[in-house]
């Protein structure tokens, strides 16, 4: 068969309410359509998603496992195009996100766009806090890393480090890959005109569970790589919420001055959910030899 552009690679799980958006958004790309192609990958859904993608016309991959890592390695596996470009199946891709990807596919072996987050007409307060500190493409970047969300890959990369680590069960693998890709001379480069958006959550109980697993999965890079960082060991920011808003990235003086009392307290709440889950990878991560060990599948 011939090759592509571009494989785009969606791991999901339990998608149905955003796949469709998200799907609609690729169909409307300004790069001819028999330019690149879809891979969904069904990640042990419980709903609807196989079916969505199906009918979408995309190339349907069904593992159980429930491993965002590996969800990533097997649409790898199975794509044909010469970059592999990654968003999740919460984004929605701007209409020239493909295009602006193959015009600069030559720059790097990794390529990184921004990653927006979008709200209501009227966002309510946690809204408003997801868009201070929830992605931060550029600066990530500069640290030598992406998120998945809009992430283009050279298939080459991903073969010389072994592809994902799978032994990251919850988030951290793009991390890890990306710096890992770039210590094997496979650097990463931001691509700003590459967009994606992501809508904020609106109910602080999503927002907290997702501090929890950066606390988790950052610990668990540290590790690992020698990369990241363990919440528990720096307790200061629980205690101070300015602290606490520098920490997960938010500049208070960009702040409506009528928030910023409730953004710090969310800062410390969140802050105190990283340490939470840094204990948690310390008391029931996997240790030893088995931490160390890195788990992959080759795309």
């Amino acid at each position: 068969m011939p090759r592509l552009d571009l494989s785009v690679v969606v791991p999901v799980r339990d998608g149905a309410g955003t796949l469709p958006v998200l799907l609609g958004s690729l169909e409307r790309q300004t790069l001819a359509r028999d330019r690149y192609e879809v891979i969904v990958v069904d990640n042990g859904s419980r709903d609807g998603t196989a079916d969505i993608a199906q009918q979408s016309g995309a190339k349907v991959i069904s593992d159980p496992v429930p491993n965002r890592a590996r969800a990533r390695n097997l649409g790898a596996a199975a794509a044909r195009g010469d970059r592999i470009a990654f968003i999740d199946a919460d984004c929605i891709a701007t209409p020239t996100w493909l295009a602006v990807y193959s015009q600069h596919v030559d720059s790097a072996p990794l390529l990184a766009g921004p990653v927006v987050t979008t709200t209501g007409d009227s966002p309510n307060l946690v809204e408003r806090f997801e868009r201070g500190w929830r992605f931060a493409q550029e600066g990530w970047v500069r640290d030598g890393w992406a998120a998945t969300a809009n992430l283009c890959v050279e298939p080459e990369a991903l073969r010389a480090v072994g592809g994902f680590d799978e032994a990251y069960r919850h988030i951290a693998e793009d991390a890890d890959f990306c710096i890992r890709a770039g210590r094997a001379g496979y650097p990463l480069r931001f691509c700003a005109d590459a967009e994606v958006l992501h809508p904020a959550e609106t109910d602080i109980g999503p927002t907290l569970k997702r501090f929890f697993w950066h606390g988790y999965s950052s610990a668990q890079a540290e590790r690992r790589i020698g990369v990241g960082y363990t919440a528990w060991r720096e307790p200061r920011p629980l205690f101070a919420g300015h602290l606490a808003a520098k920490r997960i990235g938010i500049d208070l003086s960009s702040v409506d001055p009528r928030d910023r009392l409730a953004v710090r307290l969310l800062a410390q709440a969140g802050y105190a959910m990283r340490v939470a889950g840094s204990l948690w990878w310390d008391f029931h991560g996997p240790q030893g030899s088995d931490a160390m060990s890195h788990s992959r599948s080759a795309p």
